[in-house]
């Protein structure tokens, strides 16, 4: 399928849109739904239940703070436990690898771990914005390159971090702000794979 430079932006905007939610950065969530009309708005069944001062203490409590509610945000929680976390722990070295070759310093920016879920979502964004650049080159080559690493960064690692939380969030959660955006994020993230 070839993609149009609406269809580009439009995936930017919502990667975007998602990104803001798994950093807990609720300012630029903000801005990015006041740009939108309000049938856009529509599509996004979560934000029906946005409440800034709930949704930040929720944030906290599933993504931040060990306890009962907490659903780990980072790929290594989900990859590292099994076989002896041999392959988790090469493709958590090779994320690291395309974030250096890439010049993605965010994680670093931001205090996070490289394998952060919002880190991993603000990569694709990246990734996205260099898809759209390289379309209005012309330049079928690097586009071609960046839809590959696109598709490795969402089948690879995203997936696996987000089906991960998914499932331990459908016992945990209780917002129904993230009971909503998680299943929104991962059928997102599973389009985009294909």
């Amino acid at each position: 399928m070839i993609e149009t430079n609406e269809q580009l932006y439009g995936q930017l905007a919502l990667t975007n849109i998602l990104a803001s939610v798994w950093l807990g950065d609720w300012d630029r969530y903000e801005e990015i739904f006041a740009q939108l009309t309000e049938e856009m708005k529509e599509h996004f069944q979560f934000h029906s239940h946005y409440e800034r001062e709930d949704v930040t203490l929720w944030h906290e409590n599933y993504f931040n703070i060990p306890g009962d509610y907490f659903v780990s945000p980072y790929y290594s929680s989900y990859t590292i436990k099994k076989d002896g976390g041999e392959e988790g722990k090469r493709n958590l070295l090779c994320l690291i690898g395309m974030y250096e070759r890439l010049g993605f310093y965010f994680p670093l920016q931001q205090d996070l771990y490289p394998d952060h879920i919002g880190c991993l979502t603000t990569f694709l964004a990246a990734v996205l914005q260099e898809k759209i650049k390289a379309a209005e080159l012309e330049d079928r080559e690097l586009f071609d390159q960046l839809t590959s690493l696109e598709r490795e960064i969402v089948k690879k690692y995203i997936i696996p971090v987000s089906v991960g939380m998914k499932h331990l969030g459908s016992t945990r959660m209780q917002n129904p702000f993230f009971e909503q955006f998680l299943p929104f994020y991962v059928d997102v993230m599973k389009e985009l794979s294909i």
